[in-house]
């Protein structure tokens, strides 16, 4: 208030008396916003008299000046008081917002701290529980065949290799769903896309879990013509060798499986469906990270599959759903978009 006062009296001879009514409201709401409430009150009152006191000259005033000056110190501080109070509510609410926005970002840091203490331990879980069954058989399968006191039959070697394959592979998709969360949570999905055909794909992924997921039954029924549509093959595939070893972990080998798909105006869904037990659990938990429901039984995992297919899915613009299927078991439902159809190449025109 001080240094508008001095500001008003350098001023006073270039600028007119009402005009100085500006610079102590100016001053008003400075003092509000750095001060709050109280003190904006305090300066209204002050600069109402100062402005009234120091620079309005009453003695060479008559009646009707006079009224017009007073009526002009009081609206500065009617106007002062308003300005203070719009001012002070303002600055609260920015201070307000301002430490929500603290509050949300130590927050988001505090999760991310929980997020990766979470992810840390179930990757050592993941280590420590469904690698060592495998590593276990992989051990004790490759001694059997190099030990040179154990003459075994050619059933018997072949066994121990397939045995061999199959837990080589349970660990290899173990550690890719560990490698492929983590690039997940790394930051935004860098997609690979190029025009690809869903049902070679889908060939390629049973081709490898055929025999994983045998004797169940499964069948596949798509259309005669699907078309071709823009994905990144290895993540689409990653979301197909998902789905299929959590049917190999979670049915008995009597369950049927029904792989169908639909050509939509937009997109093409593809749907995995099995006659198995199915699961108790809120479909939409299913894809959150880390969460295991009651009907996993003693399957060990650590609960990234399904997430791992949803942020695909997302990174693609598709989504994918989890139904109950009627009377028993479940059905996994993934949508991607269609693009707008490749164009063949045009034949190269040659002069004659």
């Amino acid at each position: 208030m001080s240094l508008a006062m001095l500001l008003a009296w350098l001023l006073q001879p270039y600028v007119s008396l009402p005009n100085l009514v500006l610079l102590f409201v100016l001053a008003v709401v400075c003092v509000a916003f750095l001060a709050g409430q109280g003190p904006s009150v305090l300066a209204s009152v002050l600069a109402s008299l100062a402005y009234g006191v120091l620079y309005v000259p009453w003695t060479f005033l008559d009646a009707a000046e006079s009224g017009q000056y007073l009526f002009t110190a009081m609206l500065t501080m009617a106007l002062s008081l308003f300005i203070s109070q719009l001012t002070t509510r303002w600055r609260d609410k920015a201070m307000e917002s301002a430490e929500r926005a603290r509050e949300l970002d130590r927050l988001y840091r505090y999760t991310r701290e929980l997020e990766t203490e979470r992810l840390r331990n179930s990757v050592l879980s993941a280590l420590s529980h469904d690698l060592r069954t495998p590593l276990a058989s992989l051990v004790g399968a490759s001694s059997s065949l190099l030990s040179d006191e154990l003459a075994l039959q050619p059933d018997a070697r072949r066994e121990l290799e397939r045995l061999i394959y199959d837990e080589s592979r349970r660990m290899q998709v173990l550690v890719e769903n560990l490698l492929e969360m983590a690039r997940l949570e790394s930051g935004p999905v860098l997609l690979q896309q190029d025009w690809e055909a869903l049902e070679e794909i889908l060939g390629a992924a049973l081709s490898v879990w055929r025999r994983q997921l045998a004797p169940r039954n499964i069948r596949v029924s798509l259309p005669a013509e699907l078309p071709l549509l823009r994905f990144d093959p290895r993540l689409i595939e990653r979301v197909l060798a998902n789905l299929l070893e959590n049917i190999g972990k979670y049915t008995p080998e009597t369950t049927t499986v029904d792989i169908t798909a639909r050509v939509l105006d937009e997109a093409v869904e593809l749907s995995i469906a099995d006659d198995g037990p199915g699961f108790q659990d809120d479909p939409d938990l299913l894809f959150q990270k880390f969460y295991r429901g009651d009907s996993a039984g003693p399957a060990v995992g650590a609960g990234l599959g399904l997430a791992i297919c949803r942020s695909i899915l997302d990174a693609h613009g598709g989504r994918i759903r989890a139904e109950h299927r009627q009377p028993c078991g479940a059905c996994f439902t993934l949508t991607l978009p269609r693009s707008a159809e490749p164009q063949e190449d045009m034949p190269e025109v040659t002069e004659s």
